[in-house]
């Protein structure tokens, strides 16, 4: 279990800078399996070379990246990672920060062999997108409201 906690918390701080994987995506290496399967809201990719392809372009609008993990919960070879990303991305808010909240689903052994990320989406991209963002925090507003 110590080795386990081990690779979890280096996968930890090597996401508490993110920008980190644009200057060396061979870190990866001794995080994810050969062959991960690595999903979120946005894609699915199969196989350490693609998550590295991945990971590398996700940084190309990126001007800063961090995260702040939450307390995780661990057993039995998965791994429950609560998180916070602060982020700056040209093209989203005017680049300035925003912080997003997630959840991170890992199964190991000796390295993480699938990630799935969960997050809202909208929050993430749709509603800092000046016309469509009104549009989904009105009706958030209103689906919200129906219940009361």
């Amino acid at each position: 279990m110590e080795q386990m906690s081990g690779l979890i918390t280096e996968l930890q701080q090597y996401y508490s800078d993110f920008g980190a994987v644009a200057a060396d995506p061979s870190l990866l290496d001794r995080l994810y399996d050969e062959d991960v399967i690595f999903c979120d809201p946005v894609h699915r990719v199969e196989g350490l070379p693609a998550l590295k392809r991945y990971f590398a372009g996700m940084n190309g609008g990126l001007t800063s990246c961090r995260f702040e993990f939450d307390r995780s919960v661990m057993g039995g070879g998965s791994a429950c990672l609560p998180w916070q990303m602060h982020f700056s991305h040209r093209q989203l808010n005017k680049g300035k920060p925003l912080t997003l909240r997630g959840c991170s689903l890992l199964h190991y052994r000796e390295r993480v062999y699938y990630h799935e990320d969960f997050y809202d989406l909208g929050a993430m991209v749709y509603e800092q997108v000046p016309l469509l963002g009104t549009m989904v925090r009105g009706l958030k507003k209103r689906l919200g409201g129906a219940g009361s």
